[in-house]
C-alpha cells in the first residue's frame, strides 16, 4: 500500500504523540489507582503547588494527542482505502468535538445546573457527545476489522490491536459492572472498587498498546 510523502516530518510528529499519551496515559492511570485505594498525590509537599498544572496538563495532552495520531494515520492512508479514511475521520471528529466539549464544561462556557435541574443545552451536549462516542467505538471497530483482515505486518496488529480496545470497552465498560452488581452482594463496594483498578489498568494498556501500533504503521 503506497503512502502519501510530505515535506513536514509527520513521523516525528506521530512519534511525539505517542510518546506523550503513553506517559500521561500512565500518569492518570497512577493517580485514578490511588484515588481508588484512598491514596493521594497531593500528600506529598513537592506536589501540591504543581498538581492542578499536572492534571491540566495530562488532560490536554489525552485529548489532544489521538487527534493528531487519528489525523495523521488519516491523511497518510492512499485514496483507494475510502473505508478506513472515512472511519479515520470519524474518529477524529469524535476527539475534536470531546475536546472542544471538554472545554466548555472545564471553562463554564456552558451552564449545566440551574435551579437544581441540569439545563437543555448541557442535556442534548452531553447527549451529543454520547452518540458519537458510540459511532467512535464503531467506526473503531470497523476500521480494526478491515485493517486486520486485508493487510499484513503494522496494518494488521494495528488492527487486532483497534478489536482488543473494543473488547476491553465492551468487558470492563458494560458487562463487569453489571456482573459485580448482581453477583457481589455484600461486598459490592469492595467488588465495584477492584473491578474500576483493574478496569482502568487494562483499558489504559489497551490504548497505549493501539496507539503504539498506529505509530508503527504510520511509520511504515
Amino acid at each position: 500500500m503506497e503512502r502519501k510523502s510530505y515535506s513536514i516530518d509527520i513521523n516525528r510528529i506521530a512519534q511525539y504523540a505517542m510518546y506523550a499519551y503513553c506517559i500521561f496515559a500512565l500518569f492518570s492511570l497512577a493517580f485514578s489507582v490511588c484515588r481508588q485505594a484512598g491514596l493521594s498525590f497531593r500528600t506529598s509537599p513537592i506536589l501540591i503547588p504543581i498538581s492542578p498544572i499536572l492534571v491540566t496538563i495530562k488532560q490536554l495532552v489525552l485529548q489532544l494527542a489521538p487527534i493528531a495520531l487519528w489525523g495523521i494515520f488519516r491523511y497518510t492512508l492512499p485514496a483507494g482505502v475510502k473505508l478506513l479514511r472515512r472511519c479515520s475521520e470519524l474518529m477524529v471528529l469524535y476527539y475534536v468535538l470531546s475536546f472542544i466539549l471538554g472545554q466548555c464544561f472545564n471553562l463554564h462556557l456552558v451552564t449545566m445546573m440551574q435551579n437544581g435541574q441540569i439545563t437543555p443545552t448541557a442535556t442534548i451536549l452531553t447527549w451529543i457527545q454520547s452518540s458519537m462516542g458510540l459511532i467512535s467505538v464503531i467506526a473503531s471497530l470497523i476500521a480494526g476489522c478491515h485493517l486486520y483482515s486485508k493487510h499484513r505486518g503494522n496494518m494488521r496488529k494495528l488492527g487486532l490491536a483497534l478489536i482488543l480496545v473494543f473488547m476491553v470497552w465492551l468487558i470492563c465498560s458494560n458487562l463487569l459492572p453489571v456482573a459485580v452488581f448482581y453477583l457481589a452482594d455484600n461486598t459490592q463496594q469492595t467488588a465495584f472498587t477492584s473491578v474500576n483498578i483493574i478496569s482502568m489498568i487494562t483499558t489504559t494498556s489497551a490504548y497505549i498498546y493501539a496507539y503504539y501500533m498506529m505509530y508503527r504503521a504510520i511509520n511504515d
